[in-house]
C-alpha cells in the first residue's frame, strides 16, 4: 500500500488515505454494512468516499470509523491538515493531563478545546464529555474506596456519560437487544460506566448486555484494546454475579478472565484475578472450609500465584490484602508457603 500516492479529481489534490482502505478491507471480511460502521459517526455517502480513498473526514472521525471494527488509528499513517492538526495535538495535551491528573488544566484545555472550529460537532462534543466522565467517575472510584457515594453524584456521572454515548447512539437502549450493533471503545466504556453506577434495566438484561459486548471486543478488537476493553467487561460481568450472591457464575466468569488475559501478552490483572478467585471458593465453601482440606489448598494456591505476581509487579497494595486475606479468612501465613 503507497501511501504517498496522490489522487487529482475536480481539480483538487486529494490524499490516498490507508485508514480508508483498511476500513473497506475489514468491512468487507467482516461482511458489514456501509450503514452500521458510520452510523452515528458520518454519513454513508462520506464513509464510501474514504473508502475510495479520498480524505474527506478529520482524524477523529476517521479514528472512531475504525473503532468501530477494533482498529486503532495509531496503526496507520494519517496526513493533517493544519487545522485538524491543532485539533489532534489539543486532543493529545488533553488526554496526557487526564494520565497526569491535572485537573484542573483539563477543564480549561477542554473550555478551549470547544471553540476550535471542526467538521463533526457531534464526535468532538463526546471526546470532551467522555473526558469529563472519566475525571468524575475517577472522583468517584476514590471517594468510594472510603466513604459512600451519594446518588445524586452518581445519576449526574449517567447523564453525563448517556448524554456522551447519544451523540453517537442516539438510539441505544439498556433494556433491548436491538440489532447487531458496532462500538467504539470511547462507546463501551460510557456503557459500563451506566452499567456500574446505574440501575437502567434487570441483572438478566445487564448480563445479556455486558456478554454481547464481550464478544463484540473479542471478535473484532486487536490485541491490546481487546485485552483492555475486555477485562473491563469481564469486571462487570464478576461483580454482578458477586451482587447476585452467584458464586458459580462468579467463578465462571473469573475463570473465563485468567484465560482471556493468559492468552494476550501483557497479563494485567491476572493477580487481581487470581485473588478474586481465590475469594470467591472461600465464599463458596463457606463454613466447610476449616474441615475442607482439598478446598483449602486450592484457595492457597489462587492466593500464591496472585501474590507472586505482585511481587513481580511491585503491587505492594494488593500483596497487603492477599497477605491481609490469608491472616484472616485462612489462618495462614502465606509469606512463610507453607503449601
Amino acid at each position: 500500500m503507497d501511501k504517498n500516492i496522490f489522487v487529482e479529481n475536480d481539480r483538487h489534490i486529494m490524499e490516498i488515505n490507508s485508514a480508508g482502505v483498511v476500513l473497506a478491507y475489514y468491512r468487507n471480511k467482516y461482511s458489514l454494512t456501509l450503514e452500521q460502521v458510520c452510523d452515528g459517526i458520518c454519513s454513508v455517502s462520506k464513509l464510501l468516499r474514504m473508502e475510495k480513498g479520498i480524505r474527506c473526514v478529520d482524524s477523529l472521525t476517521s479514528s472512531q470509523l475504525l473503532e468501530r471494527i477494533g482498529k486503532t488509528a495509531d496503526q496507520f499513517e494519517q496526513l493533517l491538515n493544519d487545522e485538524d492538526y491543532g485539533l489532534w495535538r489539543a486532543r493529545e495535551s488533553i488526554r496526557k493531563s487526564i494520565q497526569q491528573r491535572k485537573y484542573g488544566k483539563v477543564k480549561e484545555d477542554l473550555a478551549s478545546y470547544r471553540t476550535m472550529k471542526n467538521n463533526a460537532p457531534n464526535l468532538h462534543e463526546q471526546f470532551c464529555l467522555y473526558q469529563e466522565v472519566m475525571m468524575k467517575a475517577e472522583r468517584l472510584r476514590s471517594v468510594g474506596r472510603v466513604h459512600y457515594v451519594p446518588q445524586d453524584e452518581q445519576a449526574e456521572l449517567c447523564e453525563t456519560a448517556l448524554r456522551a454515548l447519544h451523540l453517537t447512539k442516539p438510539a441505544f437502549v439498556f433494556c433491548g437487544s436491538g440489532e447487531r450493533q458496532l462500538y467504539t471503545s470511547t462507546e463501551i466504556e460510557l456503557i459500563l460506566l451506566v452499567v456500574h453506577y446505574g440501575t437502567y434495566c434487570t441483572d438478566t438484561q445487564t448480563e445479556d448486555m455486558l456478554l454481547n459486548l464481550f464478544r463484540h471486543v473479542d471478535y473484532y478488537y486487536l490485541e491490546r484494546e481487546r485485552q483492555k476493553i475486555g477485562y473491563l467487561i469481564l469486571e462487570e460481568l464478576i461483580e454482578l454475579a458477586q451482587k447476585l450472591q452467584d458464586w458459580d457464575k462468579e467463578l465462571d466468569y473469573i475463570d473465563k478472565g485468567i484465560d482471556f488475559v493468559v492468552q494476550g501478552r501483557e497479563i494485567t490483572g491476572v493477580a487481581r484475578l487470581h485473588f478474586l478467585k481465590a475469594q470467591a471458593l472461600q465464599r463458596q465453601c463457606g463454613a466447610a472450609l476449616a474441615e475442607d482440606n482439598v478446598f483449602r489448598k486450592e484457595i492457597q494456591r489462587e492466593c500464591l500465584m496472585a501474590y507472586s505476581v505482585c511481587e513481580v509487579f511491585g503491587d505492594v497494595c494488593l500483596m497487603e490484602a492477599i497477605k491481609r486475606f490469608c491472616e484472616e479468612e485462612l489462618k495462614w501465613q502465606i509469606t512463610r508457603l507453607e503449601m
